[in-house]
């Protein structure tokens, strides 16, 4: 989880989407890092079913989605391949509802 704390990532929520999913991870692409100047930088997205969630199941889906940054942390997401599946696994096994209190108050006006 070391190249977690070297990159930036934003907590966004969309309450508009119309989408299935939870919750979804955003990269910014390498050729928007060139152009701007910038370094890599990850979005986020929390949606409406995210806080219909248990606290257990809110700790999985940030798992999941954290596990979408690769270890070069470089902008890009990883599929669903083995790594991303082991990476998952470590991290699902970390995060806790009684270490991450904040998951059990979270609240769509708390972002």
């Amino acid at each position: 989880m070391r190249h977690l704390a070297d990159v930036e990532i934003a907590v966004v929520y969309n309450p508009r989407s119309r989408s299935r999913a939870v919750a979804r991870m955003w990269g910014l692409n390498r050729v928007f890092q060139l152009a701007y100047g910038m370094p890599p930088l990850y979005v986020l997205e929390l949606l409406e079913a995210f806080f219909h969630m248990s606290c257990q199941g809110r700790a999985r889906v940030l798992a999941h989605e954290l596990a979408h940054v690769p270890s070069t942390a470089s902008g890009a997401l990883r599929p669903h391949n083995k790594a991303f599946w082991r990476d998952y696994r470590r991290y699902a096994g970390m995060m806790t509802c009684d270490d991450f209190p904040s998951l059990k108050l979270i609240s769509p006006r708390g972002i």
